[in-house]
């Protein structure tokens, strides 16, 4: 138990490890929310839709945690990891925004499909199409962190950075 508290007090480790609860949750998320949708039950699509409400809004912890961790990563890497952690940081800070778009559509679909019976497939339908772009942007920023460490990764120099240093 002590090397648990220990991992999740780094905020490094704390990164990685919340890193897979957007992308896991809003893949189950997805799936529930499209059955529930053909079934067109409230019930169903309800739960869907907080399953991605809730996946959603796990982006903001691993967005927190990637800048604690930031200044302790950044000088443990060679200058090529250095240029993907700022890629990396870049490409979140630039997109990570979508991800928590979609943690509101999520939210007001609940909202509105409580009010009004006839929008819950609607909102359903909506927040399907949201969480695929959460999801390929969830993706997209988890395959430039996967570049930091992993030279083997590395098959191409990191896209520049707008400016230098950290942009978030």
């Amino acid at each position: 138990m002590d090397v648990l508290l220990e991992l999740l007090e780094d905020p490094a480790y704390r990164h990685i490890l919340l890193n897979h609860l957007p992308v896991t949750g809003l893949s189950i998320g997805w799936i529930v929310l499209l059955w529930a949708t053909i079934e067109a039950r409230w019930r169903s699509i309800l739960f869907g839709l907080v399953l991605v409400l809730v996946a959603s809004a796990s982006g903001l912890l691993v967005m927190a945690a990637g800048d604690d961790a930031y200044p302790l990563v950044f000088d443990l890497l060679d200058g090529t990891g250095r240029a993907w952690l700022d890629h990396h940081t870049e490409f979140a800070g630039r997109w990570g925004f979508l991800i928590t778009l979609n943690a509101v559509a999520a939210a007001i679909a609940i909202g509105l499909g409580s009010w009004r019976e006839d929008l819950q497939r609607l909102g359903g339908i909506v927040v399907l199409l949201t969480t695929v772009v959460s999801l390929i942007t969830s993706g997209m920023i988890a395959e430039s962190g996967g570049k930091i460490r992993h030279s083997e990764f590395r098959l191409t120099d990191p896209p520049p950075v707008e400016s230098p240093g950290r942009i978030r």
